[in-house]
């Protein structure tokens, strides 16, 4: 594939991985387990979230690496951890989202950089983790953190992770990139106000948590000011997504233009 076809790829699989896991995730919105449904809609803002930035990154080939990395990581904590210790059999229908992405994702990888590649990668993921078996937050973890960590004990698996990431193939033609940029910005355009609702409702769930805290903790109850609070948080929300709407409009129509 070449950058084009590789970006256009990941974009693809972003959109179904997305959509699958906030599917997924309705399960675990129903549990009558405050802190499940908390959980779950913290998980699934940082799996949607990390899936887009990834999508949308400079380097396709890098993307497709750290792709890899991300959905490797996250399906295993989530297997080892989160099924086990809270979600329970809820937490499958996700569990089962996960490992269709991590086949695709693995089928797309084999075809842009090839097998043995791949190989190596899963190596360097699975070394890792045996490295960090308490680490449950990993959807910000990248393929670059493996090669930029202080363990000593890991160093050679350091210099296999810098020796993969220099052997992909930087940089194609201008006009091409013009395009990758353009067909990024309205991928974001598509895709960003599905994270935007999610970052809605758990800044709502956080306020009312603090809003019952001062309530039952207080000496008198503020309803007035929590209500006002509640009001102001929802208009800026509102504006905010309006003006990178704007804003990301502005920049394709311009990118647009410039080819």
């Amino acid at each position: 594939m070449d950058e084009h076809e590789l970006s256009q790829e990941l974009q693809r699989f972003t959109t179904r991985f997305t959509d699958r896991v906030a599917q997924a995730t309705e399960v675990l919105e129903h549990s009558p387990s405050q802190r499940v449904r908390d959980e779950a809609l913290r998980n699934t803002l940082g799996y949607m979230s990390s899936a887009i930035e990834i999508a949308t990154g400079p380097d396709p080939e890098i993307d497709l690496l750290d792709m890899v990395v991300f959905v490797r990581l996250c399906r295993t904590v989530l297997d080892k951890h989160w099924i086990p210790t809270l979600y329970g059999d809820a937490g499958l229908e996700l569990s089962e989202a996960f490992a269709r992405s991590d086949i695709e994702l693995a089928n797309i990888a084999e075809l842009a950089l090839g097998a043995s590649k791949m190989e190596h990668l899963a190596d360097i993921v699975g070394a890792w983790l045996g490295d960090n078996p308490t680490q449950v937050r990993v959807e910000g973890i990248r393929l670059a953190d493996f090669a930029s960590g202080a363990a000593r004990a890991a160093a050679d698996r350091m210099i296999e992770a810098r020796g993969l990431l220099s052997s992909v193939k930087t940089a194609s033609q201008a006009a091409n990139q013009a395009m990758v940029l353009v067909e990024r910005g309205l991928f974001l355009l598509h895709r960003m106000p599905s994270v935007w609702r999610f970052q809605a409702r758990l800044a709502a769930r956080e306020v009312l948590g603090d809003s019952i805290a001062q309530v039952a903790h207080g000496p008198e109850a503020p309803l007035a000011k929590i209500s006002q609070r509640g009001r102001e948080l929802a208009k800026s929300g509102a504006l905010f997504a309006t003006l990178l709407t704007i804003v990301g409009g502005v920049v394709i129509w311009r990118l647009a233009r410039r080819r």
